[in-house]
């Protein structure tokens, strides 16, 4: 499949700071591709300049295969959705969805015609005439899509389109996001800092921190298999333990935390005292003493959060913050316990 995008060692400097640092990677033609990092990482400054709003200072950016380094943002074949949507408030609906064909020289009976199919694609038909005031937070992003999508461009930008929605909210335009990149063939490259929105919505993630790329790859890849100790802390919630591997054979490690051993397959690690990543959601909390081969320790905090409760137990190999489902008979503070470690959520994240 061919590239959309390809960066090739870009930097991009303010000054004597470093924003990016030589990165380079490769998007395919159709696929929805999320530049994930918290913030100052450098991954609304790598959309800004796919966009030509900020200028390479070193490297080459390309999109459908031509070097588009030197040109301007309006000559570039891009639509970017902006965090703030960015619709004119004292335009209708059709008219904010009309403006950049109507820019381009676009008559006005053909760029109403492309903008009442471009609200009809993004569920909106029938709203064309309200102003953006009479619009709920979803619907103004939804107009903000339409606006970019009737460009029809070859590659679509979103620049944290969701943080300005509730949860349920962010929940439903996501789902709406990826239904339609999907549904259309668009070739999407979406900036957030919200990993459970990467992981839902992407083909490929690319991790981002201090102005490079720590490692990009499937959403499962880089949950399950995360290369470095910054990424598995930062796709979703671990703890961080210092514990032994020894290494079996080529697809097995057996790992050490405390008294209890466990071992894990699809790693590779060399023997001796490395760092451990688990993840809280994999770790079953029984009564001591507890089945063979579990951790003691013993309930310091609890806190009820409707869905679940969480645990934070200490043991012989360092605090765990544990997920648990079971709400109806929760675990005081001082309770001991036996923490059972699933193999799946063990992560040997270095040495």
């Amino acid at each position: 499949m061919s590239a959309g995008v390809e960066f090739r060692n870009v930097v991009k400097r303010y000054g004597a700071t470093t924003a990016v640092a030589g990165v380079s990677f490769a998007v395919a033609s159709g696929t929805l591709t999320t530049l994930l990092g918290p913030s100052g990482c450098g991954k609304t400054t790598v959309l800004r300049m796919i966009a030509g709003l900020e200028a390479a200072s070193e490297g080459a950016i390309l999109i459908d295969n031509e070097d588009v380094t030197a040109l301007s943002a309006t000559e570039r074949d891009v639509s970017m959705v902006f965090q703030s949507y960015a619709l004119f408030p004292h335009m209708s609906v059709l008219d904010n969805v009309c403006y950049g064909l109507r820019r381009s020289g676009v008559d006005k009976t053909t760029a109403a015609t492309s903008a009442q199919e471009a609200l009809q694609q993004v569920g909106l038909d029938g709203f064309a005439q309200r102003q953006p005031s009479e619009l709920s937070g979803g619907q103004q992003q939804r107009v903000a899509v339409a606006r970019a999508l009737v460009l029809r461009p070859s590659v679509m930008l979103f620049d944290e389109p969701l943080s300005n929605l509730d949860a349920r909210l962010r929940r439903q335009m996501r789902e709406e996001i990826r239904e339609l990149q999907q549904r259309l063939g668009l070739t999407v490259v979406y900036v957030t800092h919200d990993q459970q929105e990467a992981l839902a919505v992407s083909d490929r993630i690319i991790v981002m921190n201090r102005g490079r790329i720590e490692q990009d790859g499937a959403p499962r890849d880089l949950y399950e298999r995360p290369a470095t100790a910054f990424v598995a802390n930062f796709m979703g919630e671990s703890n961080r333990l210092r514990g032994a591997a020894r290494r079996l054979d080529e697809t097995r490690v057996a790992v050490t935390l405390g008294d209890s051993e466990i071992v894990v397959t699809g790693t590779i690690a060399a023997d001796g005292e490395t760092d451990i990543a688990v993840r809280p959601e994999t770790v079953t909390i029984d009564p001591a003493p507890g089945p063979a081969g579990s951790l003691p320790g013993r309930v310091v905090k609890a806190t009820y959060v409707g869905t679940h409760m969480e645990y934070t137990v200490e043991t012989a190999a360092g605090a765990l913050f544990a997920i648990c489902p079971r709400v109806d008979r929760p675990l005081a503070a001082g309770h001991a316990v036996a923490l059972s470690l699933a193999p799946r959520g063990i992560l040997v994240v270095g040495g």
